[in-house]
């Protein structure tokens, strides 16, 4: 999800909601990641290709809500081969931005750029396990006794994920988290407890949606051999390879 594009503007991986506004519709969604000239959005219904739209975001820094003129520069329904493939939604380059906001955008890019690691950044990084945590954007289903929560997947290790829900489960509730990993026939699934709560609050963690941190519980030998596998996978590949080939090129002469 990290790439140099051809234009010389680097995107970086960055999950946080966002709005978009469409003719007058406004669907939920959520950003995959984002430079200074455009952004990759994850949602099962995108807007047209060629489509104007607009989007609303928040960035860690606790300034003001992000908004967006933009145009759909390509719509991806393709399946999710590998870590490093982009889920299914659409890429958009702006078309209007207060030039505060693409200010903040850069500093958020350059912040990425100069970590040691740039791929352990914004919520995604090297835990006090030391197990590392890949960008990872999947649908995925939480399953316990007090109902069904469905969102996303925004992260990923051996251990454990971090998932943006409607209905944030509460902290240590236990349940069943179901989701859909590259090259595996059907959906996989874990048990898995809420670790931590990050709720729609003033203090919560920018860097992040509103969701909760998941620990993987009774793992056996083969789910954890497929987790790796995903993580290396990602992990594995050079940042300059990281993303969906040529096609992210296209999202501002892309993003």
């Amino acid at each position: 999800m990290y790439r140099r594009q051809r234009s010389g503007f680097d995107r970086v991986p960055f999950a946080q909601i966002c709005d978009v506004d469409h003719e007058g519709v406004r669907q939920r969604a959520l950003l995959c990641n984002l430079s200074i000239l455009g952004a990759y959005v994850h949602t099962p219904t995108p807007p047209p290709r060629d489509s104007q739209v607009m989007l609303s975001f928040r960035l860690p820094d606790d300034g003001p809500v992000v908004l967006a003129g933009a145009t759909v520069t390509w719509v991806n329904d393709k399946p999710v081969d590998s870590a490093t493939d982009l889920p299914s939604g659409f890429g958009v380059r702006f078309l209007s931005a207060a030039p505060d906001d693409l200010r903040r955008i850069a500093t958020l890019v350059a912040s990425y750029l100069a970590a040691p690691h740039p791929q352990f950044q914004f919520g995604v990084g090297m835990p006090p396990s030391g197990k590392a945590r890949i960008p990872f954007v999947s649908p995925c289903v939480f399953f316990s006794e007090s109902g069904e929560s469905r969102g996303s997947l925004c992260n990923l290790s051996t251990l454990g994920a971090y998932a943006t829900f409607e209905r944030i489960p509460e902290k240590g509730e236990l349940g069943r988290l179901r989701f859909g990993v590259p090259g595996l026939a059907g959906d996989f699934e874990v048990d898995a407890v809420v670790a931590w709560v990050n709720p729609d609050q003033p203090k919560r963690m920018l860097a992040l949606p509103t969701g909760c941190g998941l620990r993987f519980e009774n793992l056996s030998p083969i789910d954890e051999a497929i987790v790796t596998t995903v993580v290396e996978g990602y992990l594995g590949k050079d940042a300059s390879e990281r993303g969906v080939e040529d096609r992210a090129s296209q999202v501002a002469p892309e993003a």
